[in-house]
C-alpha cells in the first residue's frame, strides 16, 4: 500500500477545499469499501480525508437539488421521497449497487 496523507476536516467546506486542491485526494465515508481498495491496490490515493467525523446523516434541500450528507446510508437515501420522485434513477441505481444488508 502507498503511503498516503490523512486529514479529518472540522466541516464539510474544509473537506470539499481538501480534496479539491490535491488531484489525487479521496473521500473516506461511513460504509465505504474505500479501505478494502487500499488493502488491494485498487486506488492509491495522496490524501485520504474522513468525512465520518462529520457526522452529516441529512438529506435537505439546496437551491434546486438536495444535498446529501457524508453518512446518509443507501437504503435511507433510495427511499427517501425527494429522491425517488426527482431522481428515480439515482433511487434505482442505489438499490441495485448492493444486497439490502450491504446498503445498510
Amino acid at each position: 500500500m502507498k503511503p498516503f496523507a490523512y486529514q479529518v476536516p472540522g466541516d464539510a467546506v474544509a473537506a470539499v477545499r481538501s480534496v479539491a486542491a490535491v488531484p489525487g485526494a479521496v473521500f473516506l465515508g461511513v460504509g465505504t469499501n474505500l479501505v478494502d481498495h487500499l488493502k488491494l491496490g485498487v486506488v492509491a490515493p495522496d490524501l485520504v480525508v474522513d468525512v465520518t467525523a462529520l457526522n452529516s446523516d441529512e438529506i435537505t434541500d439546496d437551491s434546486g437539488g438536495l444535498r446529501i450528507g457524508a453518512a446518509v446510508r443507501n437504503s435511507e437515501l433510495a427511499a427517501d421521497r425527494r429522491v425517488r420522485e426527482r431522481y428515480p434513477v439515482l433511487a434505482q441505481a442505489l438499490l441495485a449497487g448492493a444486497s439490502g444488508q450491504l446498503r445498510g
